[in-house]
């Protein structure tokens, strides 16, 4: 279908862009005499990335009070040497123990074996982020625990902040605001105080969405190159782009209704052509530093052994072997299959036609990727995150005070359980995040 398509003329007089009809940028106001709140009126005032800083700021100190408490209560365990660990040190436990090994001894030249099988290694981690703090310690001597933290924070207000640039050029600035709301307060947002990549990474997504929709494809290359090597999301950019260009040629040579010229024909398809080399570079120098073809695939199998055994899951199939190592059958595969359908509506709901095309392609495109090669456990809910634009943005859409109370009260509840339950370590603790 396509290639006929791009072997038609494209037609002449056609608009530069075309912007779906439900795309609503009026500005909306929760109550009547919001105007004559003094609050109000003085919080209007404050320039949106101002607006932005102190959402963010808040959140992060509701956040880390809760972390606080946790850690307060916390015992000595395997991902915890000393009991009631200080605010830093409990911020980098899980992955940030690989990172930290990274940031120390950088990556082995041998893959480590048990019983001819290779074994959790750091080739299962991606260079940027503990390369980064490997650099600031060596300029500012400050300890990793503190480097990591201070990184993610300042990423995660680059991403709030990105997010609310992104959201406003399709809708009005109440909703985008509150959109930000819901990101900084939802149940995964400790990530953003952490030592983990994820910040740094949604960082880099809200701003190549941002690029996506200016159709700045060149301008895109140097951020799909450091997105690439912060964490393994290449591939799902590449097919993000591919559906986006067939996007393109249908709304160009079918409906006839958005030009799309040859010039960026050719800079859309460099863009995700390159895209898919980077999704498989760190395959390929995995392969070549440790003389282990299947360096990388085998690492990240070894994380799932836990599971399956000896057992390798082929593309797709991941998720069916979840869901019946945890429901059994045929319960499992139902999960499975109501999952699929509720994502399939949700992401070809009408509302999400309110906030453009491209981040409801990446999140069709990114979700495609998770469901190929993901094995569904506790850290399934931080892997879904990169997500986030096409969930809080219609979620931030009623108007209604009560609702965006409860929203918000419901969010930090739900922080409250996702630190008990993935962050804080009880035991042999099975469930990471």
């Amino acid at each position: 279908m396509i290639s006929k398509l791009i072997k038609k003329p494209m037609p002449q007089g056609l608009p530069e862009r075309y912007e779906h009809p439900s795309v609503n940028r009026g500005e909306v106001h929760i109550t009547r005499n919001v105007a004559s709140n003094w609050f109000s009126q003085r919080w209007l005032r404050l320039h949106p990335m101002v607006q932005v800083f102190l959402i963010y700021l808040i959140s992060r100190v509701v956040t880390s009070l809760i972390m606080l408490t946790y850690a307060s209560k916390q015992e000595v365990t395997w991902q915890t040497p000393t009991a009631q660990p200080g605010f830093f040190e409990f911020a980098n436990l899980w992955d940030a123990a690989w990172y930290r090994h990274i940031a120390n001894d950088l990556y082995p030249t041998q893959l480590p074996e048990q019983q001819g099988l290779v074994t959790e290694n750091a080739w299962a981690f991606m260079p940027l982020f503990p390369l980064m703090v490997r650099g600031i310690m060596a300029i500012s001597g400050l300890p990793f625990e503190v480097i990591t933290v201070c990184i993610s924070l300042i990423a995660g207000f680059g991403c709030a902040y990105g997010l609310y640039q992104l959201l406003i050029k399709f809708t009005n600035h109440n909703t985008a605001m509150f959109s930000v709301v819901l990101l900084c307060v939802g149940p995964i947002s400790p990530i953003f105080q952490v030592g983990y990549a994820e910040a740094l990474h949604f960082w880099m997504l809200t701003a190549l969405l941002r690029l996506m929709v200016a159709r700045q494809w060149y301008t895109m290359l140097p951020l799909i190159f450091i997105a690439s090597f912060t964490r393994p999301t290449g591939l799902a950019w590449a097919f993000t782009l591919a559906l986006y260009i067939g996007y393109r040629y249908w709304n160009c040579y079918w409906k006839e209704r958005e030009a799309f010229h040859m010039r960026e024909q050719r800079a859309v398809w460099v863009a995700a052509i390159f895209s898919g080399i980077m999704g498989l570079a760190w395959l390929i120098i995995a392969g070549i530093v440790t003389g282990h073809p299947r360096a990388y695939l085998e690492t990240e199998y070894a994380w799932r052994r836990h599971y399956t055994g000896d057992k390798e899951t082929l593309p797709f199939t991941p998720w069916f072997h979840g869901a019946d190592f945890w429901f059994g059958q045929p319960v499992g595969t139902i999960v499975v299959l109501v999952i699929l359908v509720g994502v399939a509506l949700w992401l070809s709901s009408r509302v999400l036609h309110r906030f453009g095309i491209e981040i409801r392609l990446w999140a069709i495109a990114y979700f495609s990727y998770i469901f190929a090669v993901f094995f569904p456990q506790s850290s399934t809910f931080r892997m879904i995150m990169p997500m986030f634009p096409a969930i809080v943005a219609p979620l931030a859409l009623p108007r209604s005070p009560v609702y965006r109370v409860c929203a918000i009260i419901c969010s930090v509840l739900a922080q409250v359980v996702w630190i008990h339950w993935m962050w804080f370590v009880i035991g042999r603790d099975w469930t990471p995040p």
